[in-house]
Order: C-alpha cells, then structure tokens, then sequence
C-alpha cells in the first residue's frame, strides 16, 4: 500500500494505492494518526487505486472516523471502484460515510463551491 498525502486548503487529502489490509493498516495508522496530531480535522480519502479493503481495514476506518468525529472533525470518500463500493454497501458502510465519485465533487460538497 501507498499513501500519497497533500492539503487542499484546510482539508488532508490522502490518495491511496493497494490493498487495506491486515498486514498494511498500520502503515495507514500511523499517516492518519500524524493528520490528527497536526490537528487537521477535514481529512478525504481517495481510494481510486486501492484494490481490496478486509476487515481489519474497515475496522480501522471506523476507529480513525471516530476519533476525528470526537476532535469535531470528519473523514470522507472518494473514487471508489466498483468493487470497493460493493464493499462499503454490503458492510453497510454506504450509510455510515460519505462517498463521492470524484477528488472535486467532495471537495465542492464540503466547502459548497
């Protein structure tokens, strides 16, 4: 797994490649755990290149979403794959979350421009 991270005004957009998964969430732990220290507290994941989410790896999510929530802060999605979707729907994670089609139409929806 790869995460590429850049700020887009006060938001921390991270783009991720790979898989999400046992063996590569604590590379992404320790990447969003460094947001939060820094006290960013819009933070975007796009997962255009990432191939697999397991368990763990949504686990992890849900954690990461709930402790920026308690630093009033919010994670959100974009440029999930038709597979990655699939994912977010069957876990339920589709009402959890919100998820974009695009980097842009997020950004837009958050800032209202």
């Amino acid at each position: 797994m790869k995460v590429k991270q850049k700020n887009k005004e006060s938001v921390a957009v991270c783009c991720i490649s790979g898989e999400i998964n046992l063996n590569s969430v604590s590379k992404l732990q320790g990447i969003l755990k460094k947001i939060i220290f820094d006290k960013q507290r819009k933070v975007l994941l796009n997962l255009k290149d990432v191939e697999y989410i397991d368990s763990s790896g949504f686990a992890f999510l849900i954690q990461f979403s709930e402790e920026l929530k308690s630093r009033q802060g919010v994670v959100f999605f974009s440029n999930l794959s038709p597979k990655i979707r699939s994912l977010f729907a069957i876990t339920k994670l589709d009402s959890v979350f919100k998820l974009y089609e695009t980097e842009q139409e997020a950004l837009k929806d958050f800032y209202g421009y």
